[in-house]
């Protein structure tokens, strides 16, 4: 039977009739939070209850209602059921008569679809989805939607092994988005600075945390997010564990417990209960940190929140081995092991792993300690996050040094230690290594210590490497001039000059003066591309840019489709010539023998209007996954998901990124797997 529309739902379906999709959807969003924190008897559970019950016969209405009723659930921790609503919501929105706001529900409700799919385990289906709707964002130019679901990405990709690069890149394209958006989302941004805190976490780097978290509640407080505020205390309290000032982690524990269960957000009491279990751990509290565990298992178990559950058995797990109840330790182990075979392969599995481990060799199981270990440093390797390396190996090498195992427990401890002297893993270094009691090993350790401050010498070697590169790209610039010098001799000796020659001559030139420029650059200190913007007709320049792609040995021909009446760009020609001479460079590189096409057009987002200016080719395109990370500096050929063998470092698109970002625009690609790549990036109009 059809039921009254929500009022609080009312405003979302009315900017979403009226095409004010990005209105509706950031309404559709918030909606949740607003209406608890309009009543204090409202929890998400409650919510979720009422809106539930609630339909109607229209396609626009009840698909805003499936959707809220998935957001209900997810706040909730009721990831199964926010996941059948979000298919719900999909499934009414396709008869959605409105093509904009058809589309906007559509892609809203898919990066949705893939945080409730992430909880539940279905990672590759949340990656996809992510992706989805990030690509139909992008092509449709709205630039909020595609910020939303870039941040949707990374939170999927943070749980993937060896993806934390990935999970990096969309962060750092959602914050872009999210901050250029019209209007700006400082909500959004605040949200992409948090879980960008969550994977600093994630690799022990809890000083680069909570900077960043002091800008995500920054945003949080302008925004009056009262939730946000409390989850942000609790990650800040996770940031402490790490740096060991326990009792301000308690502190950040029991404030969000306070304010987060008067908020009636089920999910957020378990994170605080799990902050303040393992803080008791950690200060020697076991009864307390047992008791507390406990209670979050039995919390997440009710929820549905498979992850959480399995988090809290290994922790429950680390605090019985820490008591010494080795028929309790199997017990928790046994239960873990079973939880993390149906969540995705997250911290807790390597935790779990170290835990089992030390376990096998208190008990004297040493028939698979050389494999497990071995199997241990690849699952370390494989996530990169020096504080866990840190904390497994020392757990391992440490039990396996009591139990007179020293041959196994040198290179354990040996890595515990390289990973602990990265500097946000030192204080935990330092603590574990107060609570060493057999003094030989203590002994050994502690020279490691001491080598491992002595080869700190950061400073000096960055000092080195500025020199080094003054000097290389001194030689550069004389051997650039040497051969402009000799071209431009050979130009003036002779009346008929070939082409390739003029050609040559030409990239000397601008080969010595960059060269220069860059030096200068270095000696000064400076980082951040610095343009000189004037008018530049798009029309003559890409002329200059087709007979340079017309004259090279490895492509074909060079077309070019200029909207007509195409305005001026406020350009900085210089850089803006770089900028082609990398995408040309890469062209040659990977799609050799292509044709080239260069294309420019204009754009209008409401008042906004920038030009596009494209550069495609016909080659074989590009893995959709590796495009990614495509912008990121010094990636390592191994990141790429579609090897080639001259795969360089990436930053020379890269430095295109920044000097378009420096312009005040936005660079991207289009893969096109086997069609050939095309990368676009946006220009100011001039005047």
């Amino acid at each position: 039977m059809e039921q009254p529309l929500p009022s609080g739902l009312r405003d979302p379906v009315r900017h979403l009739r009226d095409s004010a999709v990005e209105s509706g959807i950031r309404s559709l969003l918030l909606w949740p939070d607003r209406a608890c924190a309009k009543n204090a008897e409202t929890s998400f559970g409650t919510l979720w209850d009422e809106v539930r019950s609630r339909s109607s016969a229209d396609p626009l209405e009840e698909s805003v209602i499936r959707f809220a009723e998935g957001l209900c659930a997810y706040r909730a921790g009721q990831s199964g059921d926010a996941r059948d609503a979000f298919e719900k919501a999909l499934d009414v929105v396709a008869h959605v008569e409105a093509e904009d706001a058809r589309w906007a529900l559509a892609s809203s409700a898919h990066w949705s679809l893939a945080l409730a799919l992430r909880r539940t385990g279905d990672l590759d289906e949340a990656v996809q989805r992510a992706r989805q709707a990030a690509r139909e964002a992008r092509e449709r130019g709205a630039v909020w939607l595609e910020g939303a679901a870039r941040l949707a990405l990374g939170r999927v990709l943070r749980y993937a092994p060896g993806e934390r690069e990935r999970a990096r890149a969309n962060f750092d394209e959602a914050h872009r988005l999210l901050s250029t958006a019209h209007p700006a989302d400082p909500l959004g941004v605040a949200y992409v600075r948090a879980h960008q805190a969550r994977l600093a976490l994630d690799a022990g780097n809890a000083s680069l945390a909570l900077g960043l978290l002091r800008d995500a509640r920054a945003g949080f407080g302008r925004c009056r997010h009262q939730r946000a505020l409390a989850h942000s205390q609790i990650d800040q309290g996770w940031a402490h564990l790490q740096l060991r000032t326990l009792s301000v982690a308690r502190h950040n524990g029991e404030e969000a417990l306070e304010r987060l269960g008067a908020m009636g957000d089920e999910r957020g009491v378990l994170r605080a209960w799990q902050l303040l279990g393992q803080a008791a751990l950690e200060e020697g509290r076991i009864e307390d940190a047992i008791k507390l565990l406990k209670e979050t298992a039995r919390g997440a178990k009710a929820l549905h929140d498979g992850t959480m559950h399995a988090e809290a058995f290994v922790s429950l797990a680390w605090a019985r081995f820490a008591e010494g109840n080795a028929r309790a330790v199997s017990r928790a182990i046994r239960q873990a092991e079973a939880l993390l075979r149906t969540v995705p392969p997250w911290i807790a599995t390597v935790q779990w792993q170290a835990v089992d481990l030390a376990h096998r060799v208190r008990q004297h199981q040493f028939a698979e300690v050389p494999r497990r270990l071995r199997k241990l440093r690849a699952m370390l390797h494989q996530r990169n996050m020096p504080r866990v390396t840190a904390e497994c190996m020392a757990l391992c090498g440490f039990e396996l040094a009591r139990q007179g195992r020293l041959r196994d427990a040198a290179p354990a401890l040996k890595e515990a230690f390289a990973a602990g002297s990265q500097p946000d893993a030192i204080a935990w270094t330092e603590r574990f290594l107060s609570t060493v009691s057999a003094v030989d090993v203590r002994q050994w350790i502690a020279s490691l210590v001491t080598e491992m401050h002595e080869h700190a010498h950061l400073a000096e070697e960055y000092e080195a490497l500025r020199v080094c590169a003054v000097a290389g790209l001194h030689d550069v610039k004389n051997l650039a001039t040497s051969v402009y010098t000799e071209l431009e001799m050979h130009a003036l000796e002779h009346e008929e000059v070939p082409d390739a020659i003029l050609a040559a001559r030409d990239t000397a030139f601008r080969a010595g003066r960059l060269a220069a420029e860059v030096e200068t650059q270095i000696i000064a200190g400076h980082t951040q591309v610095i343009v000189e913007c004037k008018p530049v007709d798009l029309a003559t320049f890409f002329s200059a840019q087709q007979a340079v792609i017309e004259r090279s040995a490895l492509l074909r021909h060079c077309t070019l489709q200029i909207e007509e009446g195409l305005p001026p760009v406020r350009a900085d020609e210089r850089y803006l010539t770089r900028v082609f001479g990398n995408l040309r460079s890469n062209a040659e590189k990977y799609a050799p023998g292509s044709d080239i096409v260069i294309s420019a057009r204009v754009h209008s987002v409401g008042r906004k209007r920038e030009v596009i200016v494209g550069l495609a080719d016909n080659g074989q395109g590009i893995d959709p996954e590796d495009a990614e990370i495509l912008f990121n500096a010094f990636k390592n050929p191994e990141d790429y998901r579609q090897p080639q063998a001259n795969r360089g470092t990436g930053f020379g698109l890269h430095y295109c990124k920044l000097v378009i970002e420096a312009h005040g625009g936005r660079i991207w690609v289009d893969p096109r797997p086997g069609r050939g790549a095309a990368f676009y990036f946006s220009l100011p109009p001039a005047g």
